[in-house]
């Protein structure tokens, strides 16, 4: 099954069990975030992208000026573990991890949540790749993939139980755009896959001929 097909399913469960008001909430959500066009002013494939510094749950601090000196980068943004679609990513993500470091590269993930979320995204899903920690989305701003939420996204959320803030360790109420990047050691992108609508998302073996192609050069 691609990682689509289990994030219909995903997506088929949530409706199912959501009220109408959440749905239609966070229907609007995207469908502002896909006409704003957000994602389509984000880094792209072709751009510099941006260097950061971030530590891991443990402290662990990780830098991507350092990281391309030893090779490509794969790197994904996702939006928290309160998010079943990117636990789902994430264990697709994990999958592929072996043949992405197979090919040279070294791989992460970040998200807005705190330390101690980020630790248990990573137990929870038996991840052998760092889950950095990006507060405020600094990094994801940087990228321009944050954004707002709504009032009404917030209002369904809270009413359901999900504190964005608790979260994040923010009160921001802002909201990371899934995404994955291949970046080069020349720091340029070499590929970019951005997700203005959460439940759609490039599956991870898209970036392997990529990546065959930079270790052939």
């Amino acid at each position: 099954m691609s990682l689509q097909d289990k994030l219909d399913a995903v997506r088929a469960e949530d409706l199912a069990k959501s009220p109408p008001n959440a749905t239609l909430a966070r229907r609007r959500a995207v469908d502002g975030l896909v006409t704003s066009g957000l994602a389509e002013r984000a880094v792209q494939a072709g751009d510099e992208a941006p260097a950061f510094r971030l530590r891991d749950g443990n402290g662990k601090a990780f830098s991507s000026r350092d990281a391309i000196c030893r090779g490509p980068v794969v790197l994904a943004f996702y939006r928290g573990r309160w998010c079943p679609y990117c636990t789902v990513d994430l264990r697709a993500i994990q999958l592929a991890s072996h043949d992405i470091r197979r090919l040279g590269a070294s791989l992460v993930v970040v998200s807005q949540q705190t330390p101690d979320n980020s630790l248990e995204t990573q137990r929870r899903n038996g991840l052998s790749f760092e889950s950095l920690v990006d507060p405020g989305g600094r990094v994801a701003n940087a990228f321009g993939l944050r954004w707002k939420a709504p009032d009404e996204l917030r209002a369904v959320e809270l009413e359901s139980g999900l504190d964005l803030a608790a979260f994040n360790g923010d009160a921001s109420w802002t909201l990371t755009m899934p995404a994955r990047y291949v970046v080069a050691p020349t720091g340029a992108v070499e590929y970019a896959d951005i997700s203005s609508d959460y439940t759609k998302r490039g599956d991870p073996s898209e970036v392997f001929p990529v990546l065959a192609h930079l270790a052939a050069h």
